[in-house]
């Protein structure tokens, strides 16, 4: 079974200033032909999802979430949420280093960090490596196989060839081979779109506490608890498209019409032994791509979710949540 999720370590000394990570990075190795990591960095809290092709033409993508030690320049953590895959694959932990090199910025592989099987045995082949080609997050599309034929990893110039002394008759000295060149920054596919008619208007919502109770509630997930409080954080999942969002918590409004991007919007919100507590996401228009979604990443104790709510002006998104024992 082949692991989505990369242990890399940095092989330059880590004297490179810490970066903030958000964006998109491709490279391969390790059994893979192909590997894509889209991150979303805030503070020291990393996540987004990873996509790899592995040397069987086997494929997957998932969710990761785990932390950025800074003065370390070192990204540890695990994998999350498997989203779709052919074959058979599984999410793993990864211990990461960034580094700034001359042609790039790069995550590599902690060789040490691998299996002691896999040190035997050289199960997982050459090292691997990411080099960030874009400071966006690549949005998530799950609706098409991705295929990409990758350069060569970085190697260092070699010295040209001397050609060989000349014998009488002096016969023409050999051409000689070019100096191997390091490979162009790999840059994200580029999609024709095609043209789009003008944007339908925004359809508004009537006042939320009102139109609220004419909606009904679609569960996402009941979560249990010990914490005493939790924190949410709203991100957009997909284009940018002037979404707001009336978040209720025990039908009281704790945000109110908040245009949702894809920076965090952090709430944070206590938590009672003594009965249930329900958030619920009403739409308060449709954007101009319907309908509203939002991937909420939920924080509570020790315990970390990540839902992504769908809804619209007839159905809110409803979370629940209960003290007790955690999952």
């Amino acid at each position: 079974m082949k692991k989505i999720l990369l242990l890399l370590l940095v092989t330059l000394p880590i004297c490179t200033q810490a970066q903030d990570l958000t964006g998109t990075w491709i490279g391969k190795g390790g059994g893979t032909t192909y590997i894509k990591l889209v991150i979303r960095h805030t503070k020291d809290t990393v996540f987004g999802y990873t996509y790899d092709e592995a040397i069987d033409d086997s494929w997957c993508r998932a969710s990761f979430h785990g932390k950025y030690d800074k003065g370390a320049l070192r990204l540890v953590g695990y994998g999350g949420v498997m989203i779709e895959q052919s074959g058979s694959h599984g999410t793993t932990t990864y211990n990461w280093r960034y580094s700034k090199e001359a042609d790039g910025e790069y995550l590599r592989e902690n060789l040490g960090a691998r299996s002691l099987l896999d040190q035997l045995l050289g199960t997982r082949g050459e090292p691997q490596w990411l080099r960030r080609v874009s400071n966006k997050p690549q949005k998530l599309d799950s609706t098409m196989r991705e295929v990409r034929k990758l350069q060569a990893p970085p190697t260092e110039p070699q010295p040209k060839p001397k050609p060989p002394a000349p014998k009488p008759p002096a016969p023409k000295p050999p051409v000689p081979k070019p100096v191997p060149q390091l490979p162009k920054p790999i840059e994200p596919e580029k999609k024709i779109e095609p043209v789009k008619p003008a944007e339908p208007p925004v359809i508004v919502a009537p006042q939320p506490v009102k139109a609220k109770k004419e909606r009904s509630s679609k569960l996402v997930r009941t979560i249990l608890t010990e914490a005493d409080s939790i924190k949410l954080f709203i991100y957009d999942n997909g284009e940018i498209d002037n979404d707001t969002v009336t978040v209720f918590y025990d039908d009281q409004i704790v945000l109110n019409k908040y245009m949702i991007t894809d920076k965090a919007k952090v709430i944070t919100l206590p938590i009672s032994k003594d009965r249930e507590h329900v958030v619920e996401l009403f739409a308060n228009n449709l954007g101009s791509i319907p309908p509203n979604t939002a991937l909420v990443v939920i924080v509570a104790g020790k315990k970390r979710y990540e839902l992504f709510a769908s809804y619209d002006l007839k159905t809110n998104a409803k979370i629940v949540f209960r003290y007790g024992k955690e999952e």
